[in-house]
């Protein structure tokens, strides 16, 4: 039975998390975000909130652009990492030895284990509560076409998804399902 709550509670997970690149002026960072969503086509526009604290929040304030990433769940433990320390104590890089190449489009690092990735240029940037809610505009996309199958859709016989479930703890999608005997399985 549903009960009332007086005390403020935030519910949307469990999702996807992303990582997100920053760089400006030399210095570039990584971070992980629990709050993104594809938000247009015509142009394609991707979103991210994050907090106007970080450090990755001013080096995109001051370079307008980004990157989006999505690891597979074998990156886990750099995803907790990028999540829990700040890039202004450290190159997060360096310290745990994440691999990526140069954007082509932006001057963003692009991470070489990602299966799916965007650069984004900054559109406009909206304070929502105690967040920044970054709405970019898709310049380029990466996509590992192994992890896909050929209508699009992950293929989770080849991936494992981590999920974020909220307070730094993480799940794994990777379980398929037999369309043809799954009781939601819809025929065109």
């Amino acid at each position: 039975m549903r009960l009332p709550i007086s005390e403020a509670r935030w519910y949307s997970y469990p999702g996807m998390v992303a990582i997100v690149t920053s760089r400006y002026n030399g210095q570039q960072n990584i971070m992980a975000s629990g709050w993104h969503t594809y938000i247009g086509s015509s142009p394609g526009i991707y979103g991210i909130s994050i907090r106007k604290e970080t450090y990755t929040y001013q080096l995109i304030e001051q370079s307008g652009v980004f990157g989006v990433h999505f690891m597979p769940a074998r990156c886990s433990e750099m995803i907790q990492a990028v999540g829990t320390f700040s890039g202004r104590d450290m190159d997060k890089f360096n310290k745990f030895n994440i691999a990526y190449e140069e954007g082509l489009k932006a001057d963003i690092p692009v991470l070489t284990e990602a299966y799916f990735a965007y650069e984004c240029k900054t559109m406009n940037i909206t304070t929502y509560g105690d967040h920044e809610w970054i709405a970019g505009e898709i310049m380029q996309t990466y996509q590992d076409k192994d992890c896909f199958l050929e209508n699009g859709l992950p293929d989770l016989t080849k991936l494992e998804i981590p999920l974020y479930v909220g307070r730094s703890s993480y799940r794994t999608l990777n379980q398929t399902v037999d369309e043809k005997n799954h009781p939601f399985y819809l025929q065109n």
